[in-house]
């Protein structure tokens, strides 16, 4: 199999290189990262035989003239993301997720190999169901969607998944649609409850207080090894194109006071006392994923423990420190 993977130094895009790596893939990873800010990590990783990092921003609607043409595989990954750019570049965040993936499917289209386009959407489709009170759960993948208000905090993201939910099903060449739920681990940047709460946590001073936005919100985390091996799994499989998937773990749900209560024991800080705040605006109440489809067609349905993976999480947060979480 000949990969591309877009967003190839991301989190989702680092982790799944490292484990079809293991498979002899021949993987090229794009993104718009110089050499100059590589980190240690992701040096390694294309130090790998078969492995090409190719600084590339998808914005280019000449792509054909910078990639090989006999990609079997394409994952697409890139987006701009993040709660902070959702929130301040609405219009960016619409309007340049929409231009990479037009981008990437015009340069599929001129493939002649029969490709297979995965594109990752993500959770966030389901939240104007579940404000309508039409949610059910775990949440399979044939749930309705159904729009909130579009005046809404962060529903710029949301949308420009949708929209390309819906451009991959009106292409004709094969798609697989994947929609994360809650991925986390090693490398996955300060955007995201699992670190920011770490870095809080480590900051946080003896027998203080830790406040705690939207307490009672549930999710279910999913490792992000055990996440990519099921991807790796998939592209094994035949037939399951043109399909979507939810991507994650259906269990075991957890609120947000209980993940900072867990990592505060891993990080051995269970003198701090947690202090309930408000609710985050936009923030679901509740995420859990059915994942029954997937687990069927991969034949994984074991996943890392929630204080196993949160364990390995911190200690590599805590490896660099200094660069993180001082």
């Amino acid at each position: 199999m000949k990969i591309l993977i877009t967003g190839g130094y991301g989190f989702f895009g680092y982790h799944l290189a490292k484990e079809l790596a293991k498979n002899s893939c021949e993987i090229t990873l794009i993104d718009v990262k110089s050499k100059e800010e590589f980190d240690e990590d992701f040096k390694n990783l294309i130090l790998k035989d078969k492995i090409t990092y190719l600084n590339i921003n998808l914005l280019n609607n000449k792509l054909e003239k910078e990639l090989d043409n006999d990609f079997s595989h394409i994952f697409h990954l890139a987006a701009l993301l993040g709660v902070q750019n959702v929130l301040d570049n609405p219009y960016e965040v619409l309007s340049l997720n929409f231009k990479m993936l037009d981008n990437v499917i015009s340069f599929v289209n001129l493939l002649e190999n029969d490709p297979i386009l995965y594109f990752a959407s993500t959770s966030e489709i389901y939240a104007g169901t579940l404000l309508a009170g039409g949610l059910t759960f775990p949440t399979p993948e044939q749930s309705n969607l159904i729009l909130p208000d579009l005046t809404l905090p962060r529903t710029s993201y949301m949308l420009s998944k949708i929209y390309g939910e819906a451009i991959c099903h009106s292409c004709t060449f094969k798609s697989v649609i994947l929609r994360p739920h809650n991925l986390y681990g090693p490398r996955m940047g300060m955007k995201h409850v699992i670190p920011q709460l770490i870095k809080r946590i480590n900051q946080t001073k003896k027998n203080g207080c830790l406040g705690v936005y939207s307490p009672y919100h549930k999710r279910t985390f999913c490792y992000i090894d055990d996440a990519v091996k099921q991807i790796s799994a998939l592209i094994n499989q035949i037939n399951n194109e043109n399909q979507i998937f939810n991507l994650g773990t259906q269990n075991p749900e957890i609120n947000m006071k209980e993940l900072a209560l867990t990592l505060a024991k891993i990080m051995n800080r269970e003198d701090i006392k947690i202090n309930e705040l408000e609710n985050t605006p936009g923030s679901p109440e509740r995420r859990c994923p059915s994942t029954k489809k997937l687990d069927e067609i991969t034949n994984i349905k074991n996943r890392t423990l929630i204080n196993t993976g949160l364990k390995e999480t911190f200690n590599w947060y805590w490896k660099y420190r200094d660069y993180y979480l001082d």
